[in-house]
């Protein structure tokens, strides 16, 4: 995938105009063989405005009924290890997925609940990116980053 650059917020022009095309040469670049399992999970991704919990992933139409958690599961490890999908979350709950884009996501994910949600600001982390690149002569630096706090639902049970 290339080179992330700016977001533009939870509502992004530019989520899902990749094409499945596009995403299966992508695929098919990093070694990994057309299923139909594969093209129904990158095009739940691609269509998704937001990170999905595997689970939910799992009840997508075209994915319902037609693997079980383990295989979804490791479908996703080998997207992620192979840099076309990111995990997001924190590690003891329940993860959420997305594509990795040509254009930047920052997230903040709920201490209490694991909910995670997109921000929609200006990366303050934009700058610094290419201050790293410049410096250390790295080519395509990126970041990924995660906030992390307490949601309005959770807080608002607590309180």
């Amino acid at each position: 995938m290339a080179v992330h650059k700016k977001h533009g917020g939870a509502a992004c022009q530019q989520c899902g105009l990749e094409t499945p095309a596009e995403l299966l040469a992508a695929c098919r670049a990093a070694g990994l063989r057309r299923t139909q399992l594969l093209e129904n999970v990158l095009e739940v991704l691609r269509t998704h405005s937001e990170p999905i919990k595997i689970g939910d992933l799992g009840q997508a139409r075209g994915i319902r009924g037609t693997c079980d958690p383990a295989t979804l599961y490791r479908l996703l490890e080998r997207l992620e290890s192979k840099g076309l999908v990111r995990r997001i979350g924190l590690h003891e709950r329940a993860a959420h997925f997305a594509l990795r884009r040509a254009h930047h996501h920052d997230y903040v994910v709920c201490r209490e609940c694991g909910d995670v949600a997109t921000l929609d600001m200006d990366c303050p982390a934009e700058k610094l990116e290419n201050e790293v690149g410049r410096r250390t002569g790295f080519r395509e630096v990126y970041h990924e980053l995660q906030f992390y706090g307490v949601c309005p639902r959770c807080a608002a049970k607590s309180a």
